[in-house]
């Protein structure tokens, strides 16, 4: 038993599959909180941390259900080993291809003259009344701004006097069916989903300021599969892109390029990566481990910076070109913030610095504590927003059990799975 209420965050990723678990304890004051205070201010403490190779996932997409499950069940054993509690629901990530987005504007008549969170409310759901096909779900309707009798550039129109109430939204969408196999993955594996988040918007809840993203900011998300390219500006997500570019494109190069199996091509990434030759001296050499009977070998590390410069160099000219298609690129003020576990990779903010010609720095999880469960990590940083997300959404939709744990599904995920069981006939 614990003393504050847990929150658990799932990340299924191509690479890996993570735990974090977070206990979320009510306080009066939390400098640099990123919940906002007509909710309540929170400090959460990540109490464990489980993690497994991904097996069944391909560019983020669950591609085989039961492969899928049994990494949830490894990672969601070692974090409940490590925590000394029973997982039963998490909140839990999605990226893909199948991710995609649209704008659209809503409009209402303030009744009261006064509007409150009911009229914002209500115009957020007149501007999410969008037809979208069956096989579509909406995952998340991002306002971007409101309009008060003609009078725009309102972030927050609560407390204010208006007869006419506008909203411009980001609305994001995802395939039903793959949305569907996730949450079939994690029944298997004996957890119950809270909550479906993108991943980027988890990520971003993790590691960037709302002063970041009220004067401009870009997340690059590097993870094994893709890369997500996801922008603020104005205190709102402005625009939301994928490339089918990752990290598992740098380990498939360095297997090809050096001629070793994949398993010691990702773990000499880790250990030797480096996204710049003129930060790596001549005599630094690596050892390669080989399959069968081969023997190891030495290599100058200068010859795996070989390979891993161009991928390096054409991954960040295509987030350079997405940056430009975007429209938002002059005003990313804040810069670029590296995250995803090939944000690791010694140099590659330097390099991107100079090829995206913006500020950039790694993005770590903040505003946590828990650093010795080993989140402060940038490969942890979705799972640790799952959690910070997790508990915005607990402290204005929960009552929490004595046993701390969640054990319904919101009526959104009920709708979800009623939605599979139509298409499914």
């Amino acid at each position: 038993m614990k003393n504050g209420n847990l929150i658990v965050g799932l990340d299924v990723g191509t690479t890996k599959t993570c735990v974090v678990v977070g206990e979320m304890y009510p306080v009066e004051t939390v400098e640099g909180s990123f919940l906002p205070n007509s909710v309540h201010e929170i400090a959460i403490d990540i109490i464990s941390v489980g993690s497994s190779p991904s097996a069944g996932i391909k560019r983020g997409v669950v591609v085989n259900i039961e492969k899928t499950a049994e990494s949830i069940k490894r990672a969601v054993k070692e974090a409940e080993v490590m925590a000394d509690v029973e997982i039963k629901a998490a909140y839990v990530s999605i990226a893909g291809d199948h991710i995609s987005n649209s704008s659209s504007h809503g409009v209402i008549a303030v009744k009261e003259r006064e509007i409150s969170q009911r009229e914002v409310d209500r115009v957020i759901d007149a501007a999410k009344t969008v037809a979208f096909p069956i096989d579509r779900e909406i995952l998340h309707v991002v306002p971007t701004g409101f309009v008060v009798d003609g009078q725009n550039g309102i972030n927050n129109p609560r407390g204010m006097s208006g007869v006419r109430l506008e909203a411009n939204v980001q609305i994001i969408t995802a395939s039903v069916t793959s949305m569907q196999n996730i949450i079939k993955s994690c029944y298997t594996a004996g957890l119950q989903v809270i909550d479906i988040i993108l991943n980027p918007l988890a990520s971003a809840a993790a590691i960037l300021s709302q002063e970041e993203k009220d004067i401009g900011v870009g997340l690059v998300d590097i993870g094994g599969g893709k890369t997500d390219i996801t922008l603020f500006y104005d205190g709102n997500m402005c625009y939301n892109a994928a490339l089918n570019v990752g990290g598992n494109n740098f380990t498939n190069d360095i297997a090809i390029g050096l001629r070793i199996p994949a398993s010691e091509a990702e773990k000499i990434k880790k250990e030797h990566g480096c996204a710049l030759m003129s930060m790596v001296r001549n005599e630094e050499t690596i050892e390669l481990t080989y399959t069968g009977d081969r023997p190891a070998k030495k290599l100058s590390r200068r010859n795996l910076i070989k390979v891993l410069e161009p991928r390096a160099e054409e991954l960040l000219h295509l987030v350079k070109e997405e940056l430009i298609k975007s429209g938002f690129r002059g005003f990313m003020t804040s810069g670029i913030v590296l995250t995803g576990g090939t944000a690791l990779i010694q140099g590659i903010d330097i390099m991107a610095e100079n090829i995206l010609e913006l500020p950039v720095r790694i993005g770590i999880p903040k505003c946590i504590d828990g650093v010795k469960n080993g989140v402060s990590n940038p490969a942890y940083s979705t799972g640790a927003g799952l959690v910070l997300y997790g508990a915005r959404e607990a402290l204005a939709e929960y009552k929490f059990s004595n046993a701390n744990l969640f054990n319904g599904l919101r009526t959104r995920m009920r709708g979800l799975v009623n939605k599979i069981v139509n298409l499914r006939r």
